[in-house]
C-alpha cells in the first residue's frame, strides 16, 4: 500500500486522512482511495482539539490496521500563514508553524507536500461531489492570506476566477459580531442564525453598513464587499449602548441578512462567472445552513459536504494534489 495522510493541525478542529495510491489496470494510471477520515476531538473529548493525539493514530494504526503514511500533505502553506500573522499584528510564529517538527511529536517523519488553504477547501467540495462542471465557492475566516474564493472546476481541473485577501473576510465579520453578542468566536456561530429569527434586522443594518461592512447595491460584484474596521481584532466597541438580550437578537438578525446578502452576491458572480448549473461550497461559512438554502433556487443543485469547514481540508488537501474525484459515503469516523 502507498498510504498519504492528509494532516488538519496547529490551529483549531485537527483531523487526519488515510488515503491509498495504487495503480489500476495495465496503463499505469493512479486511483485514489479514501480508507479513513477523523478528527482529533472525537477521541482526546477536546472541543476543537487544534492538535493529533495518540488516541487517534492508535485507532488508524491498531484498530483499523492501516500503515503510517509513506507521505503528508499539509492543508496549508506555513510559510504564508508565518507572514499573514505578522502582518496581522501576531507576532512572527516561524518556529510555531514548523510543520515537520510538530509532526514529529507524533514520530511522523516522512515526506511533507503543501496545499493552500483555500486550494484544500476547494479539492474538497469540488472533488466529492459528482458533477464535471461545477462552480466552487469558499467562505472562511481567514487563509494564508485568503478569505474568500470562487472557483470553476471542469474535466478535474480547479480554476481560481476570483479571490479576496485579509482583512477583509465575511467569516471574521460573522465572528466578531458573535463575540459581540457575548458568544464565544469560532464556536457558536450556530447559534448567532438561530438568534437571528428573534431579532428585527431593520434595525442595525444601516448602523452596521455604516459602520463595519460595506456590500455595494450591485448584487454581481464580490469586490464590493469590504470591511471597514478589522474584524480580526473583534468589535467590542461597536454600540456599547445594547446589552439587552432583544438587542443581541436584533445584532444577530442584521448580522445574519448581511451575510445572507453576501453569499447571494457571490452565487450571482459564479453563475456568471462559470456558466455552471451546479455549486459547491466549503469553508466554515458553508456551514450557515440559512444563508446556503436561500441560493438554492438559483441552481440545479447545492452541495455542501460533510464538515465543510477546515476538518475537511485532510481531505482536500491530498485531492488538490491527484485531482480525482472520489464518493464519500462511510469514511469519517463517527463517534458512537
Amino acid at each position: 500500500m502507498n498510504i498519504t495522510w492528509g494532516i488538519v493541525g496547529n490551529s483549531h478542529d485537527a483531523s487526519l486522512a488515510v488515503f491509498n495510491t495504487r495503480i489500476a489496470g495495465l496503463t499505469d494510471h493512479y486511483t485514489t482511495e479514501l480508507l479513513w477520515a477523523g478528527l482529533s476531538k472525537d477521541f482526546s473529548n477536546i472541543p476543537h482539539d487544534p492538535d493529533l493525539n495518540w488516541e487517534m493514530l492508535q485507532h488508524i494504526t491498531v484498530t483499523k490496521g492501516l500503515p503510517r503514511p509513506n507521505k503528508v500533505v499539509w492543508y496549508e502553506r506555513p510559510l504564508l500563514k508565518t507572514f499573514r500573522q505578522w502582518r496581522a499584528g501576531q507576532g512572527w510564529l516561524y518556529k510555531e508553524n514548523n510543520i515537520r517538527k510538530y509532526l514529529s511529536r507524533w514520530n511522523i517523519s516522512c515526506p511533507i507536500e503543501y496545499t493552500q488553504h483555500h486550494e484544500s477547501h476547494a479539492a474538497y467540495a469540488y472533488y466529492t461531489q459528482p458533477h464535471d462542471d461545477c462552480a466552487v465557492v469558499c467562505l472562511d475566516s481567514i487563509g494564508e492570506f485568503e478569505t474568500l474564493t470562487v472557483w470553476h472546476g471542469k474535466n478535474n481541473k480547479l480554476k481560481q476566477v476570483y479571490s479576496q485577501g485579509y482583512p477583509h473576510s465575511l467569516g471574521l465579520f460573522y465572528s466578531a459580531m458573535t463575540q459581540r453578542m457575548g458568544l464565544e468566536p469560532q464556536r457558536d456561530e450556530y447559534l448567532v442564525s438561530q438568534w437571528a429569527k428573534k431579532g428585527d434586522p431593520a434595525r442595525l443594518i444601516r448602523d452596521m453598513r455604516n459602520d463595519l461592512i460595506h456590500i455595494d447595491h450591485d448584487k454581481t460584484n464580490p469586490q464590493e464587499i469590504l470591511m471597514k474596521e478589522n474584524m480580526h481584532r473583534g468589535c467590542m466597541w461597536w454600540k456599547p449602548s445594547l446589552t439587552s438580550q432583544q438587542d443581541m437578537y436584533d445584532i444577530a438578525a442584521a448580522t445574519q441578512f448581511l451575510f445572507e446578502y453576501a453569499v447571494n452576491i457571490l452565487s450571482i458572480y459564479a453563475k456568471l462567472t462559470t456558466g455552471s448549473k451546479h455549486i459547491a461550497l466549503a469553508g466554515g461559512g458553508a456551514l450557515n445552513k440559512d444563508a446556503v438554502d436561500k441560493i438554492r433556487p438559483h441552481w440545479n443543485t447545492v452541495y455542501v459536504p460533510t464538515n465543510p469547514g477546515d476538518p475537511g481540508s485532510c481531505i482536500g488537501a491530498v485531492l488538490a494534489k491527484s485531482k480525482q474525484k472520489i464518493v464519500l459515503d462511510k469514511q469519517w469516523y463517527q463517534k458512537v
